[in-house]
């Protein structure tokens, strides 16, 4: 048996230490997603991954979008 997992793709690395940036990625997520579901784009999100690719991700600071940084300036 492969293992794995079905997911709506759609999130934000930030820094969990600027609150400001969490909430402002709260934001921008409930945005992204009404606007996918108003648009009937929602299905394009859906991903899978397997067991072998999920114990790869690893998270870096380069991986936090541009415009949450602009917070921290």
């Amino acid at each position: 048996m492969r293992l794995g997992k079905v997911y709506v793709n759609c999130s934000y690395v930030v820094n969990l230490d600027n609150h400001e940036m969490v909430d402002d990625a709260k934001i921008c997520l409930y945005e992204d997603l009404m606007n996918a579901i108003k648009y009937d784009q929602l299905m394009k999100w859906i991903d899978i991954e397997s067991e072998d690719e999920l114990s790869k991700n690893r998270l870096s600071e380069d991986d936090i979008p541009p415009f949450l940084l602009e917070q921290e300036e």
